[in-house]
């Protein structure tokens, strides 16, 4: 049997999740893409999926083989580039994990500049700020706003993420301005659920000094730009990065406070698989991600401009 085509179609069927749907993109029937499916089990003597009428799922055995057979298509692609002098052109599609509120406010000019460069590209980006299994859920590459604790996975810094104590001047003139870290103690504050420690704060003031402080509120949610907006409405005092409540300060409808206080920043990266060949497409992006965001004169990012940091 051919192995190289066997394993596309594998990957077809799992990047698709369906038979019908590998088949179409194949321009075979969904009987032959099953038949040579079965072909290529018997040739490696176990089973790959686990069929039911709704679903397929990889076995043990079918994830490991995946994830092997894309390394190596991946290379010969690659090689086939190198031979054929179009290494500068990737090709194929470019699968990303974002979060949510950085995504809409900042990739789209970013992807119009890969798709515009590199036109034979497809992009699949996914927005939620759920942190995902790079590898497991099949992403080339995800922009995380974190501290990377996965030595698996190649980080590539875009820029600095700056987090402010904010509250809106309405909520400051009706319950006072905290002049501590333990002041917010008495105070409402607006939660984010996916943070490690949601209603424990760290702060750290300009001589080096750390303190933590158990918060309590009544709005928890998985999404900044809505922390952002109850804050602009009184409903509290929140820890946001700059690139979402950055032009809420500069126009007035919210205040930096416990300025001497910072909490931990952290970096805006790219991260993806630790690989010996890193595939042309995920160079390509991450290279052009980090012109991009890099600020000019070796100022501050456009998200921070103006801001009293």
């Amino acid at each position: 049997m051919d192995t190289l085509k066997a394993m596309q179609l594998y990957c077809h069927i799992i990047d698709s999740g369906q038979l019908s749907i590998a088949a179409d993109r194949l321009n075979l029937s969904k009987g032959a893409v099953s038949k040579q499916l079965t072909k290529l089990e018997a040739h490696l003597g176990g089973r790959l999926l686990n069929r039911t009428t709704r679903r397929l799922t990889p076995t043990e055995a079918g994830v490991a083989f995946y994830e092997r057979a894309k390394l190596i298509l991946e290379s010969v692609d690659e090689a086939e580039c190198v031979v054929t002098g179009l290494t500068a052109e990737p090709r194929g599609t470019l699968k990303i994990n974002a979060p949510m509120s950085f995504g809409f406010q900042y990739l789209g000019e970013l992807l119009a500049k890969y798709q515009q460069r590199y036109p034979k590209m497809e992009i699949d980006i996914t927005l939620h700020d759920r942190q995902i299994d790079l590898i497991e859920e099949g992403y080339d590459l995800a922009l995380r706003i974190a501290t990377l604790k996965d030595s698996s996975l190649i980080a590539r810094r875009l820029a600095p993420c700056h987090l402010v104590m904010c509250a809106s001047p309405k909520y400051l003139q009706k319950y006072g301005e905290p002049k501590k870290p333990s002041d917010l103690k008495n105070h409402q504050c607006l939660l984010y659920a996916y943070s490690h420690s949601v209603k424990s704060w760290s702060f750290t003031n300009k001589q080096g000094k750390k303190q933590q402080v158990q918060v309590n509120g009544s709005l928890t949610t998985n999404n900044g730009n809505l922390i952002c907006d109850a804050l602009i409405n009184g409903m509290g005092i929140a820890a946001l990065p700059t690139f979402i409540v950055g032009d809420a300060i500069r126009a007035g409808q919210a205040k930096i406070i416990l300025d001497d206080w910072r909490a931990k920043p952290e970096d805006i990266s790219l991260l993806y698989p630790s690989s010996k060949h890193l595939s042309a497409k995920v160079r390509a992006f991450v290279d052009i991600a980090v012109q991009h965001f890099q600020p000019s004169g070796g100022g501050l990012n456009q998200w921070d401009k103006d801001l009293p940091l």
